[in-house]
């Protein structure tokens, strides 16, 4: 990461001085046509009458011709007032018929009689540049005027306002005033930007070092480090993005530790509850083996065997719970629901476990059975849950005791408890079931005490988008949870 700072910064650097240079050099060049469009249009609207002045009072003809003393006086009069004009004497086609000036000077002898007409339609008002006979490449400002007589238009006067030899002393002028001044200006721009640049970047690079400290520490696995965001921060939207995903990071490796932590307590808890019927069934099946020569007594050995027989499927069933729970941890496995009426399926499961519960002296009630609210759930899931929770209640009540199935039904919303008066729950068992949701995996934190059954009915509940509860009352543990009735369009 400390390699790459350099290289940004240094383009950075170099960016910024071409920049400079560069606005630098558009000043100058914006400076240079700015000055002598001002010039020359001012030059041209205070002018723009000295070709109708001496049209008016100094007319080089002379009856039908031109005079050359007439002309040759409007020459040094116009050089005497200014030394920067030119004077020439058009005829009605634009082309020059006298001006003072060698033969070799004059270049072009026919003039835009177009820019002229403009010129006097706009009164002088409009910049314009006509063409200048000893540098027909480069026009310039001019003042024209018509000369007229009692027979019409003889022709035009033709002053060129900027001669060549104005525009080199311009040019002079502005080589040794303007140009230093614009130079003096962009040398102190390029200053006081560089200064200012450097104070950036030298922000921006204490920034970028934190920036870098930050990642390198997180690289290095402090997950904890996280930027400190200002509102002036120019890299706050990154760094917002950097503790949000760090913190994301951080949270999902949490997660997947404190899972597979948790998941090792399960199956080491599985082993050791699927190792205690195994240990009861093979030290049976020993001993039946070891009496084997001594003529075991018929009602011993059919002993030893049920008692084989119902570990065994003590542990299929077991080994049946874990099958169905790992296929709903499966993120491909969803319910299939389907409309049916809740209380019929918890009076099956009430008169299945009739006889289980008789031999254990326990009564079992349903209170709400005759209900007729319809549900829509995965039948055979919803099952499965009634059947868990009323074996569970049985298997934790007392002899002589009563186990309770109360159905109700308010505001769209059916509620099943099972009831039953067993020893009260441990706090920790509580706090698992009330907070099953908010655990990592359907194993996170699952204390010993909750069976496979309470298990798979906590799973089944949350793939149905609802939980179980509990809570004591009267002596009486309360295991219930909440569906939402199915409302027929009528």
């Amino acid at each position: 990461m400390k390699h790459i700072k350099p290289t940004i910064f240094r383009k950075f650097a170099l960016l910024v001085f071409f920049i400079i240079i560069t606005l630098g050099l558009l000043f100058i060049g914006i400076t240079y046509f700015a000055t002598t469009y001002y010039h020359e249009a001012s030059t041209e609207l205070l002018n723009k009458d000295v070709a109708a002045h001496i049209a008016k009072f100094s007319s080089p003809y002379a009856g039908s011709h031109i005079s050359k003393e007439k002309a040759d006086s409007v020459f040094q009069n116009a050089m005497i007032l200014s030394p920067a004009v030119e004077v020439y004497f058009l005829d009605t086609a634009g082309r020059v018929i006298y001006f003072h000036a060698s033969e070799k000077e004059i270049k072009e002898r026919n003039v835009n009689i177009v820019a002229i007409r403009k010129y006097l339609a706009t009164g002088g008002e409009k910049y314009l540049k006509g063409t200048d006979p000893k540098d027909p490449g480069n026009d310039k400002i001019f003042s024209a005027a018509e000369v007229k007589d009692y027979n019409g238009i003889r022709g035009f006067i033709y002053v060129i306002l900027d001669s060549r030899d104005a525009e080199n002393i311009m040019g002079q002028l502005f080589g040794s005033h303007v140009l230093k001044l614009a130079l003096q200006v962009i040398v102190v721009m390029i200053l006081l930007s560089l200064l200012f640049s450097l104070l950036y970047v030298k922000r921006i690079s204490r920034n970028f070092e934190l920036v870098a400290s930050v990642l390198e520490r997180y690289e290095a696995g402090d997950y904890s480090a996280r930027f400190d965001v200002a509102k002036n921060d120019e890299l706050q939207p990154v760094k917002l993005a950097f503790n949000r995903m760090a913190s994301l990071l951080t949270s999902s490796i949490s997660r997947l530790t404190d899972s597979e932590t948790e998941r090792k307590n399960f199956f080491a808890t599985i082993s050791h509850d699927l190792r205690t019927p195994l240990a009861i069934a093979r030290g049976y099946a020993e001993t039946i083996m070891l009496k084997a020569t001594e003529n075991l007594p018929r009602e011993e050995e059919e002993k030893y065997t049920r008692l084989i027989h119902t570990k065994i499927l003590q542990i299929e069933e077991m080994v049946k719970k874990l099958f169905e729970l790992s296929k709903m941890e499966d993120v491909t496995f969803s319910p299939g629901p389907e409309l049916f009426v809740l209380a019929e399926i918890i009076q099956e499961a009430i008169d299945n476990f009739q006889l289980l519960a008789a031999e254990k002296g326990i009564s079992l009630r349903c209170d709400g059975c005759l209900s007729h609210v319809w549900v829509n759930a995965d039948i055979s899931m919803m099952e499965r849950v009634i059947q868990n929770l009323v074996a569970n209640a049985i298997k934790n009540s007392p002899y002589g005791s009563t186990v309770d199935a109360l159905i109700t039904e308010e505001n769209g919303i059916v509620e099943v408890c099972i009831k039953n008066n067993g020893p009260a729950l441990t706090g920790e068992l509580v706090e698992w079931i009330d907070h099953f949701n908010n655990t990592v995996s359907v194993v996170n934190k699952r204390p010993q005490s909750a069976g496979l059954g309470l298990l798979i009915v906590q799973k089944i509940l949350q793939l149905h988008h609802t939980s179980l509860k509990t809570f004591r009352e009267d002596k009486k543990n309360v295991f219930y949870f909440q569906l939402p009735v199915h409302q027929f369009e009528s």
